[in-house]
């Protein structure tokens, strides 16, 4: 709060009269980067498109903001919730059940928030995160942007099969 304030010229208490912590202020800059994602309409595609496709853009919005994170603030963003409400929509529109789309849901964010923290790492530290994961990427040469891809594919692709092997369940 206080780098804050001296970057605004401010006294640090003036910060408080608009926002009451640091962790607030954190929840509003979350709740700002994430506003102009969009949450796919249907007719932009068959589910998993639309997926991909939000799930790109959430993190591309967080990119341009190196060491932002969900980590300690997200489930208190009503941004991050109203995107996660649209995971969750998209999917029960391509026939998962309650208890899938919540198991589909925790297994996609899991994996965009993991190359998040990877991005934001690498952003804050200088340090080139690829070379934590060279003795296994390094005969493909990956970058984060295929890294992060392919983790998204693979969720994508066993949620297919999931849905395959139980089978849509009847929209109403």
């Amino acid at each position: 709060m206080r780098e804050l304030a001296g970057h605004l010229g401010v006294p640090v208490m003036t910060l408080y009269n608009y926002v009451a912590s640091k962790d607030a202020l954190h929840v509003l800059v979350l709740d700002h980067v994430l506003r102009p994602v969009r949450v796919p309409s249907a007719d932009a595609g068959p589910w998993d498109e639309r997926i991909r496709q939000l799930e790109r853009d959430a993190r591309r919005a967080m990119a341009k903001h190196p060491g932002l994170s969900l980590m300690r603030h997200g489930l208190e963003s009503s941004e991050a919730a109203r995107l996660t409400d649209g995971v969750a929509s998209i999917l029960a529109e391509g026939g998962f059940s309650p208890d899938d789309t919540a198991r589909a849901v925790a297994a996609l964010y899991a994996v965009t928030l993991g190359q998040l923290e990877i991005d934001a790492i690498a952003a804050t530290s200088g340090v080139a995160v690829e070379a934590s994961f060279e003795p296994a990427t390094s005969p493909a040469d990956l970058s984060r942007d295929e890294l992060f891809d392919f983790g998204l594919d693979a969720v994508i692709e066993g949620l297919k099969v999931m849905l395959t092997k139980k089978g849509p369940r009847p929209r109403r």
